[in-house]
């Protein structure tokens, strides 16, 4: 498969996997957004206190589970006698929620005998959907972590994913460090490169597009809003565009505003409501499903 971001578009991608409409991060959530008709699972990456990558949005895993800690300082084992589904409620319109009636969280207790509810292993996703495209966010840093980019690039790597995986973080420097270890493997524009190239276009348009074109990084994974200032506008896309950039917008669950973005020239849509986004993409025709 071609690294050319740009022929992929219109991605969806499942935020947590879905996290209003499934258990957030979950393998049970993520099939349940792939079904639906996206094609491509937004993930985030933490690592253990012994060593394994897994798939949990927060550094910690209260918010989700029926357990309490840091990611960085509990086990494998330890974690994967948890339930991950212990807080959601279906229909609820939130990704978790506390003090609901017992008989509202309606996957408790699945997990950990149904692991499809329980917290999973970075690789485990990959080797369970072959061909979704996975877009995975390098979460903690040193001194919260040891550092861990390496090992996130060594699993896409054996997995044989480097086609379809895209390396995200909110820092540079974890994006620089996978570029460094395996150049093969696609990154996103870090928060810095995104400032270079938004400061560029709003002086010299021109300047922007050559300064994009000579950068590593293969899309722009931007909110629409960054504060007051609207960051995925129609005159942004173009010039990511011209450069060779795909450019990707989080996180959006209102369905005219992906409308709106994919109408200006969105690439990739990001979502907790994978049906909704499901069914704009296809009633604008326009939704990519890796065959």
């Amino acid at each position: 498969m071609s690294h050319d971001w740009l022929s992929r578009r219109v991605i969806g991608y499942a935020h947590q996997g879905g996290a209003l409409e499934g258990p957030s991060s979950t393998l049970w959530a993520m099939s349940r957004a792939l079904e639906a008709g996206l094609g491509g699972l937004e993930l985030d990456l933490h690592r253990t206190r012994d060593g394994v990558l897994v798939v949990m949005h927060d550094e910690s895993i209260d918010r989700t589970s029926s357990g309490e800690g840091l990611v960085a300082q509990l086990t494998w084992q330890e974690l994967s006698e948890l339930d991950n589904a212990y807080w959601y409620v279906p229909g609820s319109g939130e990704a978790t929620t506390v003090g609901a009636g017992t008989k509202s969280y309606t996957y408790r207790g699945r997990a950990p005998r149904d692991p499809a509810f329980g917290v999973v292993r970075f690789s485990e996703v990959l080797r369970a959907f072959p061909t979704a495209i996975v877009n995975v966010d390098i979460k903690q840093a040193p001194p919260n972590a040891e550092p861990y980019e390496g090992q996130v690039v060594e699993e896409i790597l054996a997995a044989r994913a480097e086609d379809r995986v895209m390396v995200a973080s909110f820092r540079d420097s974890s994006l620089f460090s996978v570029r460094k270890y395996n150049p093969s493997v696609a990154t996103s524009a870090g928060p810095g490169e995104v400032s270079e190239f938004y400061f560029a276009l709003a002086t010299d348009p021109d300047s922007a597009v050559e300064v994009a074109k000579s950068a590593p990084y293969v899309a722009f994974q931007i909110p629409r809003f960054y504060g007051e200032i609207e960051l995925a506008t129609e005159e942004f896309m173009e010039a990511a565009h011209a450069a060779g950039k795909a450019v990707h917008v989080w996180t959006v669950n209102d369905e005219r505003e992906m409308e709106v973005l994919v109408k200006r020239g969105a690439d990739g849509i990001v979502s907790d409501r994978p049906s909704v986004l499901s069914s704009v993409l296809d009633g604008l025709d326009c939704g990519f499903v890796l065959s």
